[in-house]
């Protein structure tokens, strides 16, 4: 014991970490220290180190606040220069250089290399840029430091009464709900629910049994669970995470608006159960990553229906568009889900991260993910009364303060105003559709219904086969991003390459599209020579 003892010691030393302190036994350690400096803590230690971290503190609003009001000015992302990428592989500091050079490190090193998403030429993936309150409203709820797995804090009924808001606005009122980290987190969150709640409905017991078979016991059907083939990412990440595995996952085709093909999922489902299989939900998809197409909401509720299966709507963008009058009726039928999830830091302009589950039955989200362990069991009285709500709902118990910017943007402009944001992002979309269609060098590759437009430049008169478009518009679009002018992404649509306009973006102006477009062109027609 003591030989480990002094290795350990020895190890310390060596690393810088216990320099000019020598090994004391716990009951050597005298109780009190000389002086306030002599205590070991994260604040200041004097009236002046208090006043020179508020100077600071102000400095760095007044540095974010700057750069914001002037985005429009510079470019919308540029590379990190090789000297300051080795800098990243620097060891780790053993002894501290203060707050202002460590806030030097972040205006120079970091700040000026962020991938862009708060500009309004920034049109790539479906990343919101956030808003100058949410941005001052994350301060306040990091300041505060809040725990929210639950308790009988102001903080968890904000929280609550969030999700009590966005559940009667998307046409679930009652619902119960949870912030997460992002819309991977809240879709999972949903289909755990609609394993265990439709397991319940069969006789199965899926919190104690899993989705495994236990020996001596008959070996219960697989689940499987469906979705188009437009599905996002995270279905498959689910499957595996559930202990389902991939398989379990079933896509279904989908028509050439990229909706999902309903009756060849009735086909499907149908064949399923003949071949011994347990169908026990279907995704439905409002507003699909690669083009923004929305499935037949209405006619999954009704097959759900029938079928007895869980509907849960995956809305990560999509969803909102219930907020905004043009185009709440493409996501007729989203107000019929077993469970809805959606990202209020996609659409919803607010700050990384801020996503939601909504479940329509409050008592089957509960026993989804109740737990009963003692150190969490509520009180009648005090700051445990309530219990831990939200560990009762959710995975995490440890929980930051999410949904404190998402009250103060609404206190500050109402719902309302999220949704003229909507509607002039769809405004917006029309309009550069109507450009693209209009022009003999641009080309659209899908339908445009919401807020994603996929198209690409073709030179005209057209030469050069599939291929060679593929190779020009990939190139198009990397000297597009590098240039700073503006920043979309890509995606690949009938085996063609498309430049991807993915519009959540609140400062966007129509002078914006039109630098887009005018980018594109240019820089298609200094690369079209090379085609033939």
């Amino acid at each position: 014991m003591g030989s480990a003892r002094g290795e350990c010691v020895t190890t310390l030393r060596r690393i810088g970490s216990i320099r000019r302190i020598a090994y004391l036994s716990p009951m050597s350690i005298t109780p009190t220290l000389s002086s306030l400096a002599d205590r070991a803590t994260f604040d200041p230690v004097s009236p002046d180190g208090w006043d020179s971290l508020r100077a600071l503190g102000h400095r760095m609003l007044d540095d974010l606040i700057d750069a914001q009001s002037v985005l429009s000015t510079q470019s919308v992302w540029q590379p990190v220069p090789p000297d300051l990428l080795r800098s990243f592989d620097e060891v780790g500091p053993t002894d501290g250089e203060g707050a202002a050079a460590a806030y030097e490190r972040f205006r120079t090193r970091v700040l000026p290399y962020g991938l862009g998403n708060w500009h309004p030429r920034f049109f790539g993936w479906v990343q919101g840029n956030g808003t100058p309150l949410a941005m001052l409203a994350d301060m306040l709820a990091s300041g505060m430091n809040p725990h929210l797995g639950g308790f009988h804090q102001a903080p968890a009924m904000v929280e609550r009464q969030v999700v009590r808001w966005f559940a009667e606005w998307l046409g679930l009122p009652g619902a119960s709900g949870l912030f997460v980290t992002g819309g991977t987190m809240a879709n999972v969150h949903a289909l755990a629910c609609a394993r265990i709640t439709v397991a319940r409905r069969l006789g199965r017991d899926a919190r104690r049994d899993g989705a495994q078979a236990w020996p001596g016991e008959p070996a219960p059907s697989p689940f499987v669970f469906y979705g188009s083939t437009e599905t996002h990412g995270w279905a498959q990440k689910a499957a595996e995470w559930l202990g389902l595995g991939a398989r379990a996952f079933r896509t279904v085709p989908v028509d050439a608006e990229y909706r999902v093909h309903v009756d060849a999922l009735q086909t499907m489902i149908t064949a399923d159960r003949a071949a011994g299989l347990t169908p026990f939900c279907v995704i439905g998809t409002a507003g699909t990553v690669n083009t923004g197409a929305t499935d037949d909401l209405v006619a999954l509720a009704d097959l759900c229906a029938d079928e007895q299966l869980w509907f849960h709507v995956d809305g990560a963008f999509g969803a909102l568009a219930a907020l905004s009058p043009l185009v709440r009726d493409q996501v007729c039928g989203m107000e019929r889900a077993d469970s809805v999830a959606f990202d209020l830091h996609k659409w919803g302009s607010m700050p990384f991260e801020c996503a939601c589950v909504l479940v329509r039955d409050a008592s089957a989200h509960h026993e989804a993910f109740r737990n009963t362990a003692t150190y969490l069991a509520p009180g009648d009285r005090g700051p445990t009364a309530g219990g831990m709500y939200f560990n009762e709902r959710g995975l995490d118990l440890t929980r930051g303060f999410k949904a404190l910017k998402v009250w103060m943007q609404l206190h500050a402009d109402g719902v309302s105003h999220f949704g003229r944001v909507i509607t002039q992002n769809v405004q917006q979309v029309r309009r550069l559709v109507g450009i693209i269609v209009s022009h003999p060098e641009l080309e659209l590759l899908a339908p445009a219904p919401l807020n994603i437009v996929c198209f690409r430049y073709r030179p005209s008169p057209t030469h050069g086969d599939g291929t060679t478009l593929d190779a020009l518009n990939r190139e198009l679009l990397v000297r597009l991003q590098e240039s700073g002018v503006a920043l979309p992404s890509s995606t690949v649509l009938g085996g063609r390459f498309a430049i991807r306009v993915a519009h959540v973006n609140h400062r966007t102006r129509d002078e914006d599209i039109d630098a887009l477009v005018e980018a594109v062109l240019s820089e298609g027609r200094r690369l079209s020579p090379g085609i033939g």
